[in-house]
């Protein structure tokens, strides 16, 4: 007999409610699954979109900063070249031919990215460090793989501004072929050259080795040969205080950014860096104007700001006005920021101050040149700090010639003899020249030939056997390396002996030529053809206050030629997006 359970009308009730229930709790979580997917979607395309918007800011910043150097290169000056952000839209920046456009609606990794413009701020005119601030925006926009759509902008304030240039991070700079070779050479301190780099075996170089590819001159920028260099512990015993400290500053001491840390590198294959040539120099004198530079000697003031009086031989309107002469021998040369001075500067003695002299020719170094208050560098140093301290108010003297850096007597039969081979062709390699050189005879291609007539003149003197002495009388033509105030003149200036130091940075547009003794170097060389013959040996010692990013170079500002700085951004934001 089959029996019928009472119960079976209840069991099929929970179950179908238990059912619903898990049903219930599965959708749930089901739920909970997709929304956590679409939240994680939502998060992971905002993150590519935001470092998306980043990326374009940061290749905009760059090609911005590269449209910016092309356009500068083109000019005769630097300090109004900001005009180039004057002319703006939400979607391009500068002047036009040189404009560069932003991206609009772009893709990058998935996402659309837009950049936008949103104004351009400028430093005062005659400001000594000029900038100019942009605002930038990019937007980036894509969707979930559900369809969401996500945007994400991203805001930055970045400040283009010209700087002391990275050329005068090195002891040595040539822009062109590099020759590092001979007995007694030493460098303490980089040295780079924008083409191929030869070195000697004989050599030392404390300091690194850079050869950079160039175009025109069609190297791929080697470094050639090798070089010997000092222990850190050999370095520390040269008593040596003018060269740079070692880092660290001693066997327990501080790490010293830009100081000589025992080693020597070879580096090939580098970017050619700008060379910021002398151009107009009207903006320089606005500079000098506005500082109030001036020099000044046995309590007279020889230059305010810029000297265009007569030269050496007092004519009005001689070949030589514009030329100045300043003899430290006897008393120190008082240089008190920057001056310029229109045509050739020749100089001997000691120098008291920091500043820069701008030629609007060539300078002759005719005798040793030497601080009267010169910066120190004891080795080992337990206190750096207070040391560079000290060297910030030490002197430093800038010399920057559109033309030439000539050094000793050029008007001894020897120094042609020795000097020629190294400023004519084929050692010398023709090469363009900034449009305002034209005034001093570079006119668009230079063949290369320094011993050339440039087509100016010079004051030629004869002597007066009634007066007994010589007498300006007439004028002739000169050549590159001489002097429009006459080759008595240098005769008259020139020390009797070699000289054996040098305290300066030296900067010019064409060549540093010249005879010297065994000398020292205290500051930095920069030109773009170098031929120095010395005698038996010839040190550089890199003046580490000039140094981009040493402790030394804090807070120190000297008015040396400029060139665009690396963009910096100021004010970095996330812009909140509008709920839709």
């Amino acid at each position: 007999m089959v029996r019928h359970s009472r119960d079976s009308g209840f069991i099929l009730p929970v179950v179908i409610c238990g059912m619903l229930v898990i049903g219930v709790i599965a959708g749930g979580l089901l739920q909970y699954v997709l929304s956590g997917v679409r939240a994680t979607g939502v998060f992971t395309t905002a993150s590519v979109c935001r470092l998306c918007a980043q990326s374009a800011l940061d290749r905009e910043k760059t090609e911005i900063h590269n449209a910016f150097r092309g356009y500068l290169q083109t000019l005769p000056t630097a300090w109004n070249t900001f005009t180039w952000f004057d002319q703006f839209s939400a979607q391009s920046i500068g002047i036009s031919g040189y404009s560069r456009t932003l991206m609009c609606n772009e893709p990058i990794n998935g996402c659309r990215v837009t950049v936008t413009l949103g104004g351009v701020t400028r430093s005062p005119a005659g400001a000594l460090r000029p900038f100019a601030r942009i605002t930038l925006r990019a937007t980036a926009l894509a969707e979930t793989a559900a369809g969401i759509p996500v945007v994400k902008s991203i805001e930055e304030i970045v400040e283009y501004s010209l700087d002391r240039s990275s050329v005068f991070d090195y002891a040595y700079f040539v822009n062109n072929f590099g020759w590092f070779e001979g007995n007694g050479i030493t460098a303490n301190g980089d040295i780079r050259a924008n083409g191929n780099l030869s070195l000697g075996n004989n050599s030392w170089l404390n300091g690194d080795a850079y050869a950079a590819a160039n175009s025109e001159l069609d190297v791929i920028g080697e470094v050639l040969g090798t070089v010997q260099n000092a222990s850190l512990t050999s370095y520390r015993a040269q008593n040596n205080d003018r060269s740079r400290p070692t880092s660290p500053t001693a066997a327990n001491g501080t790490d010293w950014p830009m100081g000589y840390d025992g080693t020597c590198h070879l580096k090939p294959f580098q970017e050619t860096l700008d060379m910021p040539f002398l151009g107009d120099l009207d903006a320089y004198r606005e500079i000098a104007n506005t500082v109030g530079g001036t020099i000044k000697q046995q309590g007279k003031t020889l230059v305010d700001g810029c000297y265009r009086g007569p030269g050496p031989s007092g004519l009005t309107n001689g070949a030589d006005r514009g030329c100045l002469i300043l003899d430290g021998t006897s008393k120190p040369i008082l240089l008190d920021g920057p001056v310029v001075v229109d045509s050739d500067v020749i100089i001997k003695g000691r120098v008291k101050g920091q500043g820069v002299i701008y030629s609007g020719r060539n300078i002759y170094i005719v005798g040793n040149l030497t601080y009267d208050t010169p910066p120190k560098w004891d080795k080992p140093d337990t206190k750096p700090e207070q040391t560079a301290k000290k060297n910030k108010s030490a002197d430093m003297l800038g010399l920057a010639a559109k033309g030439n850096i000539v050094l000793g007597n050029y008007t001894d039969s020897s120094w042609l003899s020795r000097v020629e081979d190294y400023i004519t062709p084929p050692f010398v390699n023709p090469y363009a020249c900034d449009p305002t050189d034209a005034a001093i005879g570079y006119n668009g291609t230079f063949n290369g030939d320094y011993t050339a007539y440039d087509g100016g003149k010079k004051v030629r003197y004869v002597y007066d056997f009634w007066q007994d002495k010589h007498l300006p009388s007439s004028e002739s033509n000169r050549r590159y390396y001489e002097s429009v105030a006459g080759n008595w003149v240098i005769a008259q200036q020139a020390q009797s002996d070699a000289i054996t130091q040098i305290d300066a940075v030296l900067y010019n547009n064409h060549a540093t030529m010249g005879c010297i003794g065994a000398c020292l170097f205290n500051g930095a060389l920069v030109c773009r053809d170098e031929a120095i013959i010395y005698n038996t040996s010839v040190t550089f010692n890199w003046d580490i206050r000039l140094g981009s990013a040493s402790r030394d170079g804090m807070d120190f500002f000297i008015y040396l030629p400029m060139s665009p700085a690396p963009p910096q951004v100021i004010e970095w934001q996330e812009l909140t997006e509008p709920e839709s």
